[in-house]
């Protein structure tokens, strides 16, 4: 999985008082000839707590920054203030400019924000101790995915405010507790935060999405903001397990061949967020090992639970459905090859009050 440089001496948190100049229109690839590195940027607006945003965790992960862009362009900031003032965290810049979701000897900065076993975690504790200083109103973590899946909200909470601001971007929300080294695991415990996953990156369509969505956020006064929109019928998700690849192993996609120890259907993204019957082929695996494994959310082994390994074939043993299954072997790799949930039951349990 993971490879840490344990001598790789991280970029220090570079603060700004008001927007960079530039800023609005700088390519990605550029974005170092503005941000000297990881940076929270205090974006002037009308009276009130801020709204923290945060983009480029995840250096390929591009719609959260290019929709931020026009929403600076639009409202003519810093020049004229926005609707309501934004704390922006742009993160991996470094990554960011060569299309990368990390940097070799990097820590993913999206695993930084609980614990101290990466130099990375400094960083994040210095963002938070800056955040929670601004008391925010509401924090966003913009993210894409790469593998094909819908648009979705994330919540690390089950309260009211929490789930109003997943449902004004979509009616499919995912709740999630793991991993728990996430920026929006730690915010939540700052101000009501969501993940917004918004498709692939550079699709138009998800960057209009986020671009009205963050004017939603700016313009709405407080009490809509956190109101439940009309979209009621929700399909609430709890993600239950993730499912890895052992270090070492060599995957691929389609009909094996020699050397690859993994060959996983070409199709395996298709199957994201759709109900996956019992006994449906995910790939096909060679040797005896164990071909992969699942872990559930208090970090046990529940393999035998979810997967069966039969004549060199991977099977479902349980009906599932998955999300975030992807055809990148680089992300399969360094993080998942995805997840599995299930519909959550406890909807009537929601209220104004938080799970907990």
């Amino acid at each position: 999985m993971e490879i840490v440089n344990e001598h790789y001496a991280p970029p220090e948190l570079h603060l700004f008082d008001r927007l960079p100049d530039g800023f609005a229109d700088v390519p990605l690839e550029r974005l170092g000839s503005v941000l000297p590195g990881p940076s929270l940027i205090r974006i002037a607006g009308e009276e009130g707590p801020p709204l923290f945003v945060s983009v480029l965790l995840h250096g390929n992960e591009t719609t959260g920054f290019y929709a931020m862009q026009r929403i600076i362009s639009a409202y003519g900031a810093p020049e004229k203030p926005l609707p309501r003032p934004v704390l922006l965290f742009v993160g991996n810049v470094a990554a960011a400019e060569k299309g990368l979701r990390k940097l070799d000897g990097q820590a993913d900065y999206n695993r930084i924000w609980q614990g101290n076993h990466h130099p990375e975690h400094r960083l994040a504790e210095k963002v938070m101790e800056e955040v929670r200083k601004a008391e925010p109103l509401a924090g966003i973590d913009l993210h894409n995915n790469t593998g094909k899946n819908p648009h979705y909200g994330c919540v690390n909470r089950l309260d009211c405010a929490s789930l109003s601001l997943a449902r004004r971007f979509s009616k499919i929300i995912v709740y999630f507790t793991e991993p728990h080294e996430v920026l929006s695991l730690a915010f939540s415990q700052i101000c009501p935060t969501v993940t917004l996953e918004c498709g692939v990156s550079g699709d138009e369509a998800g960057t209009n999405h986020v671009e009205n969505y963050l004017r939603h956020c700016l313009e709405l006064p407080e009490e809509t903001l956190f109101t439940p929109p009309p979209n009621h019928l929700n399909e609430i998700y709890h993600t239950t397990a993730r499912i890895i690849v052992p270090e070492g192993l060599d995957v691929g996609f389609g009909e094996c061949t020699d050397g690859l120890d993994i060959c996983f259907r070409k199709d395996l993204e298709l199957l994201n967020f759709e109900p996956v019957p019992a006994g449906t082929e995910l790939g096909k695996f060679n040797g005896e090992a164990t071909a992969l494994r699942v872990i559930d959310n208090r970090n046990r082994d529940v393999t035998e639970r979810y997967l069966s390994f039969t004549d060199g074939r991977i099977l479902t043993r349980v009906p599932v459905i998955p999300s975030m299954f992807t055809l990148d072997t680089k992300i399969i790799m360094d993080d998942c090859l995805g997840y599995v949930m299930e519909t959550y039951r406890g909807k009537n349990e929601i209220s104004s009050g938080s799970e907990g």
